[in-house]
């Protein structure tokens, strides 16, 4: 880097050890991992939920709240990505701070501020999907209690940060300008402890659906391959723990190398939660893909529905014929098939995202 490119103003105005780290490092920069990390991830976020309406589509499922809040999900995630890009490849982010010009500390100060307010509802808006989505698929009440319970508490917590991120200096324009004499709390360890309880809501959604799906009357092998499922937004947890490492890392000396981080791993973190999200709804995507063709009959891994009752199992009955010649016990199984086909072939009815609600089979 030329010396000319170096603002001296800004170096002097510096602890003398932080400035000497500085000019040392003049040639350091993030703008290649945060291109890519912004080039892989939104195309990722995007693709994952266009598979998700494919496959709403392949398995006749209808569009529900889930669907359309995950949609709101990447319109924010858009939002997000935006301010973040300004302050890396417009406003110097991702350099040292010497190297920024004259007005780039104000103008990155401004898509900062953006890019915080963004943040808390964009990964809320993924929770949320995925809780509406788990109400689809799962009718047990004491989990859809559960549910409610963390969207209330995703909602509140989410809102107490966004407008912590509002009013975190007084005046609010000292969030931003750095020539006002402002009153500002430490909003660092607001946004770690909003991670904190990311992880927390994570665990939560991991873990809920997990009963449910082991008390499911179905093959053992079948209950094995829905729980891995499920289980795969178990990545996005570790995604959480790792960017609050990457947002204790931030320091005012240097806000816009130090914040590049935290800022490529908020946008990882958003698009993996889209991706995991979204990744539930495969199975008719999947099954249409490697030819696998549910088959109503045998195994209770199908489950069945009673004619106009969607998402209710299908009564399996034992008759004891009364003819000594056919003998033994005769199994019953009282399935009936939507009215709607697919090319000419009755297909079983869904609740949600190409699972049969799950609800135990009634002996009768």
């Amino acid at each position: 880097m030329a010396p000319q490119q170096i603002n001296w103003a800004i170096y002097n105005s510096l602890p003398p050890a932080e400035a000497r780290y500085q000019l040392s490092h003049v040639n350091d920069s993030k703008d290649a991992s945060t291109a890519a990390a912004y080039a892989i991830c939104l195309p990722m976020a995007i693709i994952a939920i266009i598979m998700r309406f494919v496959s709403r589509r392949m398995g006749r499922t209808p569009y529900g709240a889930d669907d359309w809040v995950i949609v709101v999900a990447f319109v924010l995630a858009v939002a997000f990505s935006t301010a973040a890009n300004l302050c890396t490849f417009k406003y110097g982010a991702g350099r040292h701070e010497i190297l920024m010009t004259d007005t780039d500390p104000l103008n990155f100060a401004k898509a900062l501020f953006a890019a915080e307010l963004s943040y808390p509802p964009t990964i809320a808006a993924v929770k949320i999907s995925t809780l509406l989505l788990f109400g689809r698929i799962f009718p047990d009440r004491k989990l859809r209690r559960f549910l409610w319970a963390i969207g209330i508490f995703v909602s509140t917590y989410t809102a107490i940060t966004t407008l912590t991120t509002i009013f975190q200096c007084r005046p609010i324009k000292g969030a931003w300008d750095p020539t006002l004499d402002a009153d500002c709390i430490q909003i660092k360890l607001v946004y770690i402890v909003m991670g904190s309880m990311n992880v927390l809501t994570d665990f939560a959604l991991l873990f809920a659906p997990l009963p449910q799906l082991w008390n499911l009357q179905i093959r053992r092998d079948t209950k094995i391959e829905l729980i891995g499922i499920f289980s795969i937004g178990g990545f996005v947890t570790i995604v959480s723990i790792y960017r609050i490492f990457k947002l204790n890392s931030f320091s005012f000396l240097d806000p816009g190398w130090s914040d590049n981080d935290a800022s490529i791993w908020s946008i990882v973190e958003i698009s993996v939660a889209i991706v995991c999200a979204s990744t539930i709804t495969y199975r008719p995507l999947f099954n249409w893909v490697f030819r696998i063709h549910p088959s109503p009959s045998g195994s209770s891994a199908a489950r069945m529905t009673r004619p106009g009752a969607i998402g209710k199992p299908y009564l399996r009955r034992k008759l004891t014929d009364s003819t000594p010649s056919k003998g033994g016990d005769v199994t019953v199984r009282m399935q009936a098939l939507s009215p709607a086909s697919t090319y000419g072939k009755p297909r079983m009815s869904g609740n949600g995202d190409g699972f049969y609600r799950m609800e135990d089979s009634v002996e009768i």
